[in-house]
């Protein structure tokens, strides 16, 4: 039996896959995790951008710390969401695209609360005016915008073929 097939055959993938609620609560949990994440960066990158200036500086990385309680929400119900269907998700191109704009968006999302948020709280705020600020702020909107395009292509795109 494959590492794969022993996972959906786990006590925690037997429970997704077959219980009738188990799937559709880590999927709302998964979504959660999501909208926090994806939704606080937005809001962040667009007063980056300008929009709403009244925004004070100072809060935007207490905020962004909330993303990360999002990702981990997402990590700890994304997990138990591959066990229950680990032989699909693993060969599955879109799942890996996710997986990997993830990455790229917190990455991306350390470095802005680093290179940007934390400096201008700290009575910086021209680096929060900054090109590089800018640039930080679309980068981190079209990550996030990928990772959601890509989730939601799973159910619809790319098997990877496995021969054997």
């Amino acid at each position: 039996m494959s590492i794969l097939q022993t996972l959906e055959n786990s006590a925690i993938g037997t429970w997704v896959a077959q219980s009738p609620a188990g799937f559709y609560i880590l999927l709302a949990v998964h979504s959660t995790g999501m909208a926090m994440v994806v939704g606080i960066m937005m809001v962040i990158s667009m007063r980056l951008l300008g929009v709403a200036p009244k925004i004070s500086l100072e809060a935007l990385p207490k905020l962004a710390r909330f993303s990360w309680v999002g990702f981990w929400l997402n990590f700890a119900s994304g997990v138990m969401l591959f066990i229950g269907e680990a032989s699909k998700m693993f060969y599955n191109w879109s799942f890996r695209f996710k997986i990997l704009f993830v990455a790229i968006g917190m990455v991306l999302t350390y470095i802005l609360t680093r290179s940007v948020l934390k400096p201008a709280a700290a009575g910086n705020p021209g680096v929060a005016n900054s090109q590089s600020a800018k640039l930080q702020a679309v980068l981190n909107m079209l990550i996030w915008v990928a990772v959601i395009c890509a989730g939601r292509w799973i159910a619809y795109i790319g098997q990877i073929e496995v021969l054997e």
